[in-house]
């Protein structure tokens, strides 16, 4: 089965249900806002949002998606033989930073990377392998008052992070510099290294950990949302690179032209700042919906 961002946006077109624990309130496995929002994402590009029983909702996501995500590490899932999706829940209506933890931004995700599992890793081995894939972070922010979701992004990561190495090289400067002091017993680890032996009965260890945030994408594509304002309304955001919505089948792009007729949705050619060089601009296709 197929799915992508577009069907993802008609889906929650169709549905027009922000409320999250109205959707999923009755179930253990969606005991949180958090829980219930990756489940959200996951039944908007599995097309289930109307199914109920969450066996079955397993069932259709086995349909979907090749790899379902781990508890602590990237991505939250990855749909066959096409992108991954990360879920990034943000309580409350303002536009801070959010964290990413040890995970640094990312314009892709590799299968070398040491922060995915080997479950990650191997999870399309019978359709050849993967090596790299596009990633779309979806970002939503939940008013707990109302149990809403009032805000949501899904934009892929090449519109938004640098190039890895952007990131990597910190790692390997901050390293460097543990390395050069003098009388520390350091070791490499996932995260970004460890020193043992701190005090001098050697029972102390010190673990170095990146704690990464980015800005929220409100803020970084505010020249693309100046009609923002905050009222009751629910609004998402849909953005991609021109090259990359080239590649997305036309029917996909068809289904959502009705919804454009009736003035709910809005499609916009925009350009916005290349992450790797913002002096440089580049082409991107940007939705908009508020309901």
């Amino acid at each position: 089965m197929n799915t992508n961002v577009l069907v993802a946006l008609k889906n929650l077109l169709e549905s027009r249900n922000n409320k999250l624990l109205e959707i999923y309130g009755g179930s253990n496995r969606a005991n949180n806002m958090g829980d219930a929002l990756e489940y959200y994402i996951k039944d908007l590009f599995c097309n289930s949002l109307d199914e109920q029983d969450f066996d079955k909702k397993d069932r259709i996501y086995s349909e979907y998606l090749s790899y379902s995500g781990a508890k602590n590490n990237p991505p939250d899932f990855i749909v066959k033989k096409h992108i991954a999706v990360e879920v990034k829940k943000i309580q409350g209506l303002g536009f801070g930073n959010i964290a990413l933890n040890s995970s640094y931004p990312k314009d892709y995700i590799y299968s070398n990377s040491k922060l995915i599992t080997e479950a990650c890793r191997t999870c399309e081995d019978e359709f050849g392998g993967w090596d790299k894939k596009d990633i779309v972070y979806a970002i939503g922010n939940i008013d707990s008052k109302q149990n809403k979701l009032k805000v949501l992004w899904l934009l892929y990561g090449n519109t938004y992070c640098a190039d890895q190495q952007t990131y990597l090289r910190y790692k390997e400067v901050i390293k460097e510099g543990i390395e050069e002091i003098s009388g520390v017993d350091f070791s490499e680890t996932n995260e970004l290294g460890k020193i043992h032996n701190v005090d001098p009965l050697k029972i102390t260890e010190l673990r170095i950990r990146g704690m990464w945030s980015i800005k929220h994408p409100m803020k970084v594509f505010s020249y693309l949302t100046k009609d923002y304002f905050k009222d009751d309304n629910f609004r998402a955001y849909v953005l991609m690179l021109k090259s990359d919505f080239n590649k997305i089948d036309d029917k996909y792009k068809e289904e959502l032209n009705k919804y454009i007729d009736s003035g709910l949705l809005s499609m916009e050619n925009v350009e916005i700042k290349n992450p790797n060089n913002p002096v440089k601009y580049v082409d991107a296709i940007l939705y908009k919906t508020s309901f």
